[in-house]
């Protein structure tokens, strides 16, 4: 806390600066050291960073050389946390688990909504929506942006929408809508392969297909999906390249440079607009889709109000998912 003077009736503000910030002039990295600690391994942890490997290696050199101790050593091929390295896992862990309860506490005296969504769902559908939403939930709505389902924590969230089953044990859930998913490109790259939404599993398989990478994501795979396209007939060829962020795979399927998987109801804006077109048949899941998602028993009209806008939404959705 700032220290407060009183000299000659005029009142002065004396900040000192902490000596964490003296000593850590990035603070991030402390972030990016409790996901390292808490993935495991510098790779996992840069998956759910979305950053690379090499700069969790450096942020991670950076800050040793900045606390002046060893937080890793060797183990084989490997890295584990030393002695320090641990002190250190397990105080930032419970630094960051007090801000957060603050945080939440402080969100819910001034009334916020947190709602959880992944990045694609968020930039294609949920944002452009946003203020249709504050006024079906008659609160101010503030977005928590998550990859995996393993981020999601109870506290942080009010309201979510979680692919998967709706099986979860500590959580209430309603279905959004269906896992439909189909293959998409740019008009200019399915001109130049001379396909169409007639094309069939076998015409995709051996074409540049945008692979996303598996860990914690129980969505629909490219390897599923030729599955049900082709009652097991055809694979799709072994990808070149796997992507961390779904937003990523559009961006490269609107530069030409391969064909997605687009999820119904994401993609639909972009269909309309023709920036991709489908190149191929739906494979629709019955037992696997979107879903609302809340702490059991703490529903209230916030989420009910945005769980009937967008179910109406849907009822009104692109017509590149109907047959």
């Amino acid at each position: 806390m700032p220290n407060t003077i009183h000299n000659n009736s005029l009142w002065v503000v004396s900040t000192v600066m902490r000596p964490l910030a003296k000593r850590l002039p990035q603070l991030n990295r402390l972030v990016i050291f409790d996901a390292v600690a808490t993935a495991g391994d510098f790779t996992a942890a840069a998956r759910t960073l979305g950053i690379s490997q090499p700069a969790v290696s450096r942020h991670m050199s950076a800050l040793s050389n900045e606390l002046g101790i060893q937080l890793f050593e060797r183990a084989g091929r490997s890295f584990v946390l030393t002695e320090e390295g641990r002190a250190l896992a397990t105080a930032a862990d419970t630094a960051f688990i007090s801000l957060e309860r603050a945080l939440a506490e402080v969100d819910d005296r001034n009334g916020t909504f947190v709602f959880a969504v992944q990045p694609a769902m968020a930039t294609t559908w949920v944002v452009p929506l946003l203020d249709q939403l504050e006024t079906a939930a008659g609160a101010e709505i503030r977005l928590r942006i998550f990859e995996r389902i393993a981020e999601l924590d109870d506290r942080d969230w009010n309201l979510a929408i979680v692919p998967g089953r709706g099986d979860w044990d500590s959580w209430d859930s309603t279905m959004l809508f269906h896992e439909a998913v189909r293959p998409f490109a740019s008009p200019s790259l399915a001109t130049e392969l001379g396909l169409t939404a007639q094309s069939t599993a076998a015409d995709l398989s051996s074409l540049n297909l945008l692979h996303i990478d598996t860990d914690g994501r129980p969505n629909m795979t490219w390897t599923e999906w030729f599955d049900e396209a082709s009652n097991g007939t055809v694979s799709p060829s072994t990808p070149r390249l796997l992507y961390n962020a779904y937003p990523t795979v559009i961006q490269e399927a609107l530069a030409s440079n391969g064909i997605a998987l687009g999820w119904q109801h994401l993609l639909s804006d972009m269909v309309e607009r023709g920036l991709l077109v489908p190149v191929g048949p739906i494979v629709q899941r019955n037992r696997g889709g979107h879903y609302m998602c809340w702490r059991k028993g703490r529903a209230d009209e916030r989420h009910r109000g945005i769980t009937s806008f967008l179910q109406a939404e849907i009822l009104a959705s692109s017509e590149s998912f109907d047959e």
